[in-house]
């Protein structure tokens, strides 16, 4: 059903959807933590390069 080749994504894919949710549960139990400060800033920022850097690590050791 699944190419080998493309498994890595639907990998990244889920464990993006389960820290998006983690972060929902997280935001629903405690509104006063998502408050725009320094941290979540950073996130936003690396957090993205982080996910670049998983796929390209991905790609080194398919490749390999």
């Amino acid at each position: 059903m699944f190419d080998k080749a493309n498994l890595k994504y639907f990998f990244i894919w889920l464990i993006s959807l389960l820290l998006a949710g983690l972060f929902k549960l997280i935001g629903y139990s405690y509104p006063d933590v998502l408050i725009i400060n320094n941290f979540l800033i950073v996130l936003l920022v690396f957090g993205p390069a982080l996910l670049v850097t998983i796929i390209l690590v991905f790609n080194k050791f398919s490749n390999s």
